[in-house]
Protein backbone atom coordinates (compact mmCIF):
# COMPACT_ATOMS: atom_id res chain seq x y z
CA UNK A 1 0.00 0.00 0.00
CA UNK A 2 1.19 3.64 -0.64
CA UNK A 3 1.83 6.16 1.57
CA UNK A 4 1.23 9.37 1.44
CA UNK A 5 4.32 12.51 2.87
CA UNK A 6 7.05 9.96 2.33
CA UNK A 7 7.88 6.51 3.59
CA UNK A 8 8.36 7.53 6.82
CA UNK A 9 6.05 5.99 9.47
CA UNK A 10 4.28 7.49 12.43
CA UNK A 11 6.79 7.61 15.18
CA UNK A 12 9.97 7.35 13.52
CA UNK A 13 12.24 10.51 13.56
CA UNK A 14 13.47 12.09 10.19
CA UNK A 15 16.50 10.60 8.99
CA UNK A 16 18.63 13.69 8.65
CA UNK A 17 22.34 13.45 6.93
CA UNK A 18 24.65 14.61 10.03
CA UNK A 19 22.92 11.60 11.74
CA UNK A 20 25.05 8.86 9.82
CA UNK A 21 28.20 10.81 9.00
CA UNK A 22 30.95 10.40 11.15
CA UNK A 23 32.45 13.43 12.68
CA UNK A 24 35.87 15.03 13.46
CA UNK A 25 34.92 15.14 17.48
CA UNK A 26 33.42 11.58 17.03
CA UNK A 27 37.15 10.99 15.64
CA UNK A 28 39.00 12.71 18.18
CA UNK A 29 37.07 11.44 20.95
CA UNK A 30 37.74 7.56 19.61
CA UNK A 31 41.38 8.56 18.82
CA UNK A 32 41.86 9.96 22.62
CA UNK A 33 40.07 7.07 23.93
CA UNK A 34 42.42 4.70 22.83
CA UNK A 35 40.69 2.81 20.50
CA UNK A 36 42.79 1.51 17.13
CA UNK A 37 39.87 0.08 15.03
CA UNK A 38 41.97 -1.46 11.71
CA UNK A 39 38.78 0.32 9.59
CA UNK A 40 40.41 3.80 10.06
CA UNK A 41 43.75 3.12 9.54
CA UNK A 42 43.13 0.23 6.69
CA UNK A 43 41.53 0.05 2.78
CA UNK A 44 38.88 -2.22 2.35
CA UNK A 45 41.45 -4.00 0.52
CA UNK A 46 43.23 -4.82 3.13
CA UNK A 47 46.34 -2.38 2.87
CA UNK A 48 47.55 0.20 5.37
CA UNK A 49 49.46 2.54 3.16
CA UNK A 50 48.11 5.89 1.53
CA UNK A 51 48.33 8.60 -0.10
CA UNK A 52 47.46 12.15 1.63
CA UNK A 53 46.21 14.83 -0.38
CA UNK A 54 46.48 17.89 2.23
CA UNK A 55 47.99 21.82 2.47
CA UNK A 56 50.73 22.55 4.44
CA UNK A 57 51.73 25.80 6.01
CA UNK A 58 55.83 26.54 4.57
CA UNK A 59 57.87 28.63 7.07
CA UNK A 60 61.44 29.61 5.95
CA UNK A 61 61.23 27.31 2.99
CA UNK A 62 60.25 24.25 5.30
CA UNK A 63 56.81 22.59 5.35
CA UNK A 64 55.04 22.17 8.82
CA UNK A 65 54.23 18.38 9.55
CA UNK A 66 50.59 19.00 10.52
CA UNK A 67 48.56 20.13 8.18
CA UNK A 68 46.32 22.96 7.68
CA UNK A 69 43.74 20.99 6.08
CA UNK A 70 43.03 17.39 5.00
CA UNK A 71 41.62 16.60 1.79
CA UNK A 72 41.95 13.07 0.71
CA UNK A 73 43.57 9.52 1.22
CA UNK A 74 43.91 7.50 -1.74
CA UNK A 75 44.94 3.68 -1.45
CA UNK A 76 47.88 3.39 -4.16
CA UNK A 77 47.08 -0.54 -4.37
CA UNK A 78 43.56 -0.01 -5.62
CA UNK A 79 42.65 3.53 -6.38
CA UNK A 80 39.90 4.13 -3.46
CA UNK A 81 39.46 7.03 -1.98
CA UNK A 82 38.26 7.74 1.29
CA UNK A 83 37.97 11.20 3.45
CA UNK A 84 40.64 12.11 5.38
CA UNK A 85 40.39 12.63 9.47
CA UNK A 86 42.89 14.61 11.14
CA UNK A 87 43.47 14.75 14.44
CA UNK A 88 45.12 16.48 16.98
CA UNK A 89 47.55 14.07 18.02
CA UNK A 90 48.56 13.56 14.28
CA UNK A 91 47.28 11.08 12.97
CA UNK A 92 45.18 10.84 9.80
CA UNK A 93 42.06 8.25 10.10
CA UNK A 94 40.32 6.83 7.04
CA UNK A 95 36.63 8.38 7.27
CA UNK A 96 33.77 7.51 4.47
CA UNK A 97 34.23 6.34 0.65
CA UNK A 98 34.51 8.99 -1.75
CA UNK A 99 35.42 7.65 -4.98
CA UNK A 100 38.04 5.75 -7.19
CA UNK A 101 40.96 7.50 -9.00
CA UNK A 102 43.69 6.31 -11.54
CA UNK A 103 46.85 5.88 -10.44
CA UNK A 104 48.85 5.15 -13.44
Amino acid sequence: MARRHGDRRQGQPAATDWESERTLAAAESEAEAGFEEAGDTRCICGADEFLLEAYLQVVAGKPVPQPVEVETLTCPQCGREFEAIATEDGRVLRGDFLGQVELD
